[in-house]
């Protein structure tokens, strides 16, 4: 039984046999590395804890950790998705560089030598877009391999999230010991039977709950290997879709109020408590071992909090995995009961979130606990990256690097020890993929900001973003045109940074028609074009049907009626369809189908629905044939008239 720690056992040497001999005593002691606990949560936001600022979340075992810590306020993933930053995390790489530029882990790899750019686009894309490598690279030289390398008991437990084959499991990147599953964007069901197709987990009791069992797996490392230097991943599925939560928990934050009246949902709440308590455990037992002192523990999450879901549907999903008859099955999570359709997290005064390069998508929360270097309890205001913190665990370690890995990162030691300061000039978050807003790219030098566009889009309709964070964290005011030579300096500092990191950016595509483009959110389907003038939006199709679709809807449900006013010379009937949250897809079912009047001249149409849920895409053919036809506005409203939405062309 290990009852002193090596630092508590010499300390009472030095004690007792006087300050004359400690030096002798400090010299013969063998030199035991320190352990490393790599706690990282999925979407947990820069607000997401109390630690941070937020009075609706009570993460009592954060606030614990950070009195022994190092808090950093001004820390990034590397992408605000999740896949890329834990390869970063991985091997100090930017995702320009490893290629993994989105979240498709959990899905096959294509063959070897298929091309990563497709072969043709849309004809309303401008641009052809790589797709994403969809795993993490054997060859890499992973923070695993190395401490493993350097005679560290390693174990990767929950989630992994780079590479769905077993060739790119963790125990296939230096982890002796795994616990995971996969596919594994999120836990199938955080409720056991867990779901899961692959991996090393196995099913607990029923409804056990997953963030809980993969917390007793790291407790059963850690003192399993308490007798010598380990590494720990311990990577929680929370605060992930699909959404699982404890209700007594629930219940407690169903009753609570957020005094910054941001947060409110209950059932992330309850999932951040859970957390939370993971942590707790996790402090616990190096206390109890007495291992603390010999600990360094690097708590990080791997983008910014989910600001976008709506999240009913993904309840209903994890549900189809339980068994009906368990007896805890109707208190798994009733989304509407709980939480409406409010959204998991608020990150303000962060702007959106996660998939976003808004400062709500990539700003993070980290903490790092190094007894006996960092000062518990301070905050630092460095720019800190996932990218770094490969160089830093093994500086911290006393691990070299090997000479032949790559590492984007610069080594945080410096600010830790309070000895110096960083050298690099700026950072970088590449993500080429369009979600919520265009694929771009931005840097950060210093307090200023930079954003660029590869396409423009109604919700993003300049191709630079330019904000000064110390004034304006929110991002509200872009000074881009303000200031054009600071503008061209950071814009070539990213130019440089895909450049140097080998990045596969956006190509021409040569079957790009500018009247396929969208307007105000309008998007053309198959052989229809755009073009808006003179205060109308007209729609030509030389093939197939007339027709346009969004998705930039504003939620509504209940009695809806769609209105629009519409002329043309010569055509046939047209159909509406719609899709909601809970009913994703254009189909038959969903439809309603209206007889048209095409003489020339302007007619009115209004045409009633009730979708179920919240109504979330707009489709409207407007002619079943090929034609020339032209809409004045169209408008979203309540049963009563009231409008919800309107396009006033």
């Amino acid at each position: 039984m290990r009852s002193l720690s090596r630092r508590t056992f010499l300390q009472s040497l030095t004690t007792g046999l006087g300050l004359a001999l400690a030096p002798a005593v400090l010299r013969g002691a063998p030199q035991r590395q320190p352990n490393l606990v790599f706690f990282l949560v999925d979407d947990m936001g820069w607000m997401d804890s109390s630690v941070y600022g937020s009075e609706y979340y009570e993460t009592p075992n954060m606030a614990r950790l950070a009195k022994r810590s190092v808090r950093f306020t001004d820390a990034y993933s590397a992408s605000p998705l999740c896949s890329p930053t834990r390869a970063s995390l991985m091997s100090g790489q930017y995702p320009a560089r490893t290629g993994i530029t989105t979240a498709v882990g959990h899905l096959p790899a294509p063959p070897p030598d298929q091309s990563r750019y497709p072969e043709k686009a849309a004809t309303n894309r401008p641009l052809i877009y790589a797709d994403s490598r969809r795993f993490l690279k054997p060859e890499q030289y992973t923070l695993a391999e190395a401490l493993r390398d350097a005679g560290y008991h390693t174990a990767h437990i929950g989630k992994w999230h780079l590479g769905l084959a077993p060739e790119y499991w963790p125990e296939k990147q230096g982890f002796e010991v795994s616990f995971h599953g996969a596919p594994d964007p999120g836990p199938p069901s955080y409720h056991s039977p867990y779901g899961f197709k692959a991996g090393t987990v196995t099913d607990g009791p029923e409804g056990e709950y997953i963030t809980d069992r993969i917390t007793a797996e790291a407790v059963r490392f850690i003192e399993a290997n308490r007798d010598q230097p380990f590494y720990l991943n311990l990577w929680q599925y929370g605060v992930h879709g699909p959404w699982g939560h404890k209700e007594e928990y629930t219940r407690y934050f169903a009753a609570k109020k957020d005094p910054r009246g941001f947060q409110n949902n209950p059932i992330m709440a309850s999932m951040l408590k859970s957390v939370d308590d993971s942590l707790g455990q996790v402090l616990d037992t190096l206390e109890r071992l007495r291992l603390m002192d010999d600990t360094v523990i690097v708590f990080f999450s791997d983008n910014g909090g989910n600001t976008h879901s709506r999240t009913e549907t993904d309840a209903q999903s994890e549900k189809a995995f339980r068994n009906p008859k368990h007896p805890k099955h109707a208190d798994l999570v009733d989304y509407h009961q709980w939480a409406g359709y409010a959204a998991p997290t608020n990150n303000a005064p962060l702007r959106m979130g996660k998939g976003t390069l808004y400062e709500g998508g990539i700003r993070v929360p980290l903490m790092v606990y190094w007894p006996g270097v960092v000062k518990g309890g301070t905050t630092d205001p460095n720019v800190a990256v996932s990218v770094d913190l490969y160089p830093t665990i093994l500086e911290m370690l006393g691990v070299r690097r090997k000479p032949e890995q790559i590492v984007d990162g610069e080594s945080l030691v410096p600010i830790l020890r309070g000895a110096g300061g960083l050298r690099r000039e700026a950072v970088f978050f590449y993500f080429p993929h369009g979600l919520q807003l265009p694929a771009g790219i931005a840097v950060r030098r210093g307090e200023w900001k930079l954003i660029r566009w590869f396409e423009t889009t109604d919700r993003a309709p300049e191709p630079f973003e330019l904000y000064n964070l110390h004034d304006d964290i929110g991002e509200t005011t872009n000074l881009a045109a303000q200031q054009p030579k600071l503008v061209a300096e950071l814009d070539a500092l990213m130019t440089q940074h895909l450049q140097v990191t080998g990045a596969l950016v956006p190509r021409p595509n040569p079957a790009y028609n500018p009247k396929s483009r969208p307007i105000d959110g309008w998007q053309p389907i198959q052989a229809t074009s755009l073009a808006k003038a003179d205060g109308v939006l007209q729609l030509t199709s030389t093939e197939g049907r007339t027709q346009i679709q969004t998705q930039a809807v504003q939620g509504a449900t209940g009695d809806l009626r769609v209105q629009f006013r519409m002329r043309g010379k010569t055509g046939a009937n047209g159909i509406f369809y719609w899709s909601s949250d809970q009913t994703p897809r254009y189909v038959p079912e969903r439809r309603v189908m209206f007889n048209t009047t095409f003489d020339g001249e302007w007619h009115d149409y209004d045409l009633a629905f009730t979708p179920k849920g919240i109504v979330d895409g707009l489709r409207l053919d407007a002619c079943t044939q090929p034609t020339t036809v032209e809409l004045d506005w169209i408008r979203l409203c309540q049963a009563d008239g009231t409008v919800v939405q309107a396009w006033e062309f």
